[in-house]
């Protein structure tokens, strides 16, 4: 079994806040609405909000949305 990199474990470091875009913030849960977010309050405004706790993992393979936010569709199946 592979050991994960501990770099892809680290906690990113604060997201920008959605509201005034400060990166002062202060962790206030662990686990927001799902067990893949950090709630955050942001000392700028005072706003609360909830960010991806880790980065994205190099050489994962997420597809990317286009620019109307759609997913792209899907690669067709093999004709073999």
């Amino acid at each position: 079994m592979r050991k994960p990199r501990p770099e892809a474990e680290a906690p990113r470091s604060a997201p920008r806040c959605p509201f005034c875009g400060s990166r002062e913030a202060e962790v206030i849960s662990l686990f927001g609405t799902q067990a893949m977010t950090l709630q955050y309050r942001c000392r700028g405004c005072g706003s609360l909000y909830e960010a991806i706790k880790y980065d994205r993992a190099e050489g994962s393979e997420v597809p990317e949305s286009s620019e109307d936010g759609e997913s792209p569709p899907p690669p067709p199946p093999d004709a073999a």
